[in-house]
């Protein structure tokens, strides 16, 4: 695991959403086990947002008589509270078997690796680049100006309980989603690796084929699947090989199969935060809307409308990346196909002594292909996570429905009482 997974996994610790003392074996050869202390403060952290987020309705369910704020700003804070509960709740139920589904996919991951490094031993220099992403620093420190924003307004009105049931459910949805974006790196740089390696089989081919003519690309590196800088000089006798083929096949397989496991692991947590933010979200710019539209002098109630509606921006830019390196890794291993089948055209003079090899290359590369149009990961199969999630029925149209149903409702007159008291906090 790279950098990143081990910050995630700090913060993980630190949210307590970890209950494993390491994901790596001992020297003995031992498998990870549940840690007591994190499993304790796993607990007690769990039981303290509990009790905050009891308390805090206690004091939304019962305001303060005194108070004129408008109820439709009580009914935002409820479905925030409510939401953020529900979300947190789901998110630890399915916690631990989360973690130890994890166990088996780093375990997996890493053997995968080293198998490559084993076998394909002229590749073992070959690592892929680490692209860090502004959006994740960009949605992190987003969602601490928020947080203290946050924490800072329900202080003034001595809502202590309120800043616990809000703000914790905020970052536990990050750091899982964070969980989840560095695990599926790790997928998409085994499977970059892979292509590298087709690529330089491609390359031998082409060499034997046509030794007198240049490489295709060669004179444009971008046409390459890996940097130019980094292709190792390697013997064509030891690299083609029908077993060394082969042995990538299983590699591959092996890998794509770990893509659905780890799918699987946290499709629960994402179909509830996606939920979750997409509520807030939309609720949250309904009133903002309203506001801006009503009375825009109301300078007060349209900063409230406007924090509220921005807390879930955070995780709306991380929601983002994440299609953006899921579909990365479904490219990925399209990719492979498109070698494949390129491999395929070398008949002639690879293949023609190994029918067998053939057939089954040839029937790889169609399930390949075939994959395309499934995505690798998905929410249970509610909805792909991918760039097309942006614009499936359940968010674009039904964000849009919703707003339109929403901005229907009259609030006239629960706005009008909050201009004629204009000092609510």
């Amino acid at each position: 695991m790279d950098k990143s997974a081990t910050n995630t996994s700090f913060w993980s610790k630190v949210i307590g959403v970890q209950l494993y003392d390491s994901y790596e074996t001992d020297e003995n050869g031992r498998a990870p086990s549940v840690s007591i202390v994190r499993l304790l403060y796993s607990i007690l952290l769990f039981a303290g947002f509990l009790v905050g987020a009891y308390k805090a309705v206690e004091t939304i369910v019962f305001p303060d008589p005194t108070a004129n704020s408008p109820s439709i700003f009580i009914f935002a804070l409820m479905t925030q509270v409510y939401s953020g509960a529900l979300g947190a709740v789901i998110c630890y139920l399915s916690l631990w078997r989360t973690e130890r589904m994890k166990c088996v996919y780093i375990a997996g991951i890493r053997f995968s690796n080293a198998k490559i490094n084993d076998r394909y031993y002229q590749f073992r220099n070959m690592t892929v680049p680490a692209k860090q992403s502004l959006m994740v620093t960009a949605s992190l420190a987003l969602l601490l100006i928020l947080s203290l924003c946050e924490c800072y307004a329900q202080y003034n009105l001595t809502n202590y309980f309120t800043i616990v049931a809000i703000v914790y459910p905020l970052w536990m949805f990050h750091v899982t989603i964070l969980e989840f974006i560095s695990l599926v790196k790790s997928t998409e740089c085994i499977l970059t690796k892979l292509n590298w390696m087709l690529d330089a089989f491609l390359e031998s081919l082409q060499r034997q084929s046509t030794p007198s003519a240049p490489l295709k690309g060669e004179k444009k590196s971008l046409n390459k699947v890996h940097p130019i800088g980094r292709r190792p000089y390697v013997q064509e006798h030891e690299l083609i090989s029908g077993e060394r083929l082969t042995y990538m096949f299983v590699i591959h397989e092996n890998v794509a199969k770990l893509a659905e496991f780890i799918n699987g692991a946290f499709s629960l947590q994402i179909i509830a935060i996606v939920t979750v933010t997409f509520v807030n979200t939309l609720f949250g710019f309904f009133i903002g809307t309203k506001l801006l539209f009503w009375n825009y002098q109301m300078i007060d109630l349209i900063l409230r409308a406007g924090r509220y509606a921005c807390e879930c921006i955070p995780a709306c830019l991380l929601i983002y990346y994440m299609l953006i390196v899921c579909a990365a890794t479904h490219n990925e291993l399209y990719k492979s196909a498109s070698l494949l089948h390129k491999l395929l055209q070398y008949k002639s003079n690879y293949f023609i002594d190994d029918q067998a090899l053939f057939e089954r290359s040839k029937a790889i590369a169609l399930q390949l292909l075939h994959r395309k149009r499934f995505s690798l990961f998905d929410g249970s199969g509610l909805f792909k996570l991918d760039f097309t999630f942006i614009f499936s029925v359940m968010i674009f149209s039904a964000a849009t429905s919703y707003l339109i149903v929403l901005l229907q409702f009259d609030l006239s007159k629960d706005l009008q009482r909050a201009n004629i008291h204009p000092n609510v906090q």
